[in-house]
């Protein structure tokens, strides 16, 4: 962030000389002119003493930081807030003067104590405010503190330019940074919370009749919530390489509906939640000799089901861009999974392609991804491709920006097993969705619009407990930049 447009935000176009009554301000701009003097020194001697009253001694205090006179503004500005300890022009100056001099965490508390006695004030004050704190905060070390004060001045940024600076000291705040936080929250109303079956019965190619499903194998109506907060720092880094540690906690939350329950009583909502904890190491170079970029990860985590340990497990991923370029990318993703559960022991392994088009109206994504599935009890040995598709436009109609997308599914199990016997041709899964997001930019809080997301997904089986159909209707906040 730039100092001096930080300190610029205290000129009088905002805040300190709109303020004042029209029939005031030739006498506060004459005894403004008669400490010029004072202001080009370090601060006034014995002999200098001018009586002001407050509105002057606001300007004084004013022209003193713009000056380069920061103590002079620190006195006046403490002996302001002496009459008024809740001035929020009087706690902006100080805020300013204070960091000037070196003293960030003071200066930071006192922007914080400005935003706070400027509620109910203009934009263009909590603006200023919020742009000195985050200067203190930067000066102080701490890049974290310092964005979350940017993303309070785009909320209350006068104008189109002012946001616009706004976003691009974020941005440039934050890829210099290395400790980043990131949180995701939404809320799904489903009417198949369980991923259960459409049908009433258990049956095999859709005429060979089993029995009776339970409650709690059919599709069951909800809410789920689901939560990501991830912390992540930079270790190292180099023209060559940056090593990057992460944490992420991983919640899904459901409660079922009252329908559910009578379908289903002997199911607790807290059955179906699921957690996990998880740290990973990232290094990302270039290959020997070249310019080619590649990712390599491990993660290691721990999961929960229904309140339960689920058992470990370890990830293995890596990825490099097979094509770079403004309008085209390719991007090649390998993976390998394992878990450690009690009854069973699986591994993943995956490969995946991703590519991204930019057109003139949009940009279209596109991805094919291949995972073979082995594990150590029965039914867990399983092929699944998927190949999907989306496509966001460019420009936002009125204040929604649209983003739609369809997903293809086949999962194939050589061998099953369903009440002790051998399903004769295995078991075969064909899964369809389509998704349609919706993002109100227009309405914002600290950089995050409100999301509003879509989807149906049916899913057809040779095995009739596995055949169901889901519409979900999303509710989130995603960041935008």
């Amino acid at each position: 962030m730039r100092n001096r447009r930080g300190i610029a935000a205290v000129q009088p176009r905002s805040a300190l000389i709109g303020t004042l009554p029209m029939r005031r301000r030739a006498a506060v701009w004459a005894a403004a002119a008669a400490m010029a003097g004072m202001l080009a020194s370090p601060g006034p001697t014995a002999a200098e003493t001018v009586r002001l009253t407050l509105d002057q001694g606001l300007i004084v205090a004013r022209q003193a930081l713009m000056a380069g006179n920061a103590p002079l503004a620190r006195g006046l500005a403490q002996g302001l807030l002496q009459a008024d300890a809740k001035d929020p022009y009087a706690l902006l100056i100080l805020s300013a003067a204070e960091t000037e001099l070196g003293n960030p965490l003071a200066g930071r508390a006192a922007g914080q104590a400005a935003w706070r006695a400027a509620r109910g004030g203009g934009d263009g004050l909590r603006y200023d405010i919020a742009r000195h704190t985050a200067l203190a905060a930067l000066r102080g070390g701490n890049s974290l503190a310092a964005r979350l004060w940017l993303r309070r001045a785009l909320d209350v940024a006068p104008d189109a330019k002012a946001r616009a600076d706004t976003v691009t000291d974020y941005r440039d705040l934050s890829a210099r940074a290395r400790l980043h936080f990131s949180a995701e929250l939404s809320l799904t109303p489903t009417d198949n919370l369980n991923d259960g079956a459409s049908g009433k019965y258990l049956a095999i190619d859709d005429w060979f009749v089993l029995g009776a499903l339970s409650g709690s194998a059919q599709a069951l109506s909800g809410l789920r919530s689901d939560a990501s907060l991830r912390l992540s720092y930079r270790l190292a880094a180099t023209a060559q390489a940056q090593t990057t540690l992460a944490l992420r906690l991983m919640t899904s939350t459901a409660l079922l509906s009252a329908e559910a329950k009578r379908l289903a009583p002997d199911l607790r909502s807290a059955d179906l939640n699921s957690t996990k904890l998880e740290g990973s190491l990232t290094q990302d170079f270039l290959w020997p000799n070249s310019q080619q970029p590649i990712s390599v990860s491990l993660a290691l985590g721990e999961g929960w089901t229904a309140g339960a340990v689920a058992g470990p497990y370890a990830r293995l991923e890596a990825a490099t861009p097979l094509v770079r370029s403004a309008k085209f990318g390719l991007l090649l993703r390998a993976s390998d999974e394992r878990h450690w559960r009690r009854d069973a022991q699986i591994e993943a392994t995956g490969l995946a392609v991703e590519g991204r088009h930019a057109l003139k109206g949009g940009t279209l994504g596109w991805g094919v991804a291949l995972t073979n599935v082995s594990g150590s009890a029965i039914n867990q040995d399983y092929q699944r491709a998927i190949v999907s598709m989306d496509y966001q436009v460019a420009r936002a109609l009125g204040p929604v920006k649209l983003a739609a997308g369809v997903t293809a599914g086949l999962s194939q199990y050589d061998s099953y097993s369903l009440l002790g016997a051998q399903v004769t041709d295995g078991r075969t899964d064909r899964q369809f969705g389509v998704t349609l997001d919706m993002t109100f930019q227009d309405i914002s809080v600290m950089g995050y619009a409100p999301k509003l997301g879509l989807s149906t997904t049916q899913t057809r089986s040779n095995i009739s407990r596995f055949e169901g159909h889901g519409v979900d209707v999303t509710f989130g906040f995603e960041s935008q930049f």
